[in-house]
């Protein structure tokens, strides 16, 4: 089974960093941002009613068209590396209804690695 190149669409992905200002306060920044395609759709179906609850208007499936790679960094936490370098980790920034230079509208809470990468994306 393939995507269909009908529904594809070219979406944003921001790379969520976490800084220190100077009272010792922490605050999150987004990095430039790099273009993948995939589809998307709203959440649906018993599963996700269970899972989200309320929340469930606000949340997104996106499923990303190409391989990626699965990869641990020291302190445990997955990567998904994408074939064309993007690295994907649950809280990064996804731009699905903004443009490329705006602020993500939202924001990765799940990632499930079946044949396709697909992300569960909240609003923010």
């Amino acid at each position: 089974m393939r995507l269909r190149q009908s529904r594809l669409e070219t979406y944003y992905h921001r790379k969520r960093m976490v800084k220190k200002d100077r009272e010792g306060s922490t605050y999150e920044e987004y990095s430039a941002a790099s273009s993948f395609s995939g589809e998307s759709w709203p959440a649906s179906g018993k599963v996700q009613a269970q899972q989200y609850g309320q929340r469930l208007g606000y949340i997104r499936n996106v499923k990303i068209d190409g391989g990626y790679a699965i990869k641990p960094d020291k302190n445990g936490r997955l990567h998904y590396i994408l074939d064309n370098g993007i690295d994907l980790m649950e809280l990064d920034g996804i731009c699905l209804f903004v443009g490329e230079n705006t602020e993500p509208d939202y924001r990765i809470v799940a990632i499930k690695s079946y044949r396709f990468l697909t992300l569960e994306v909240e609003r923010t």
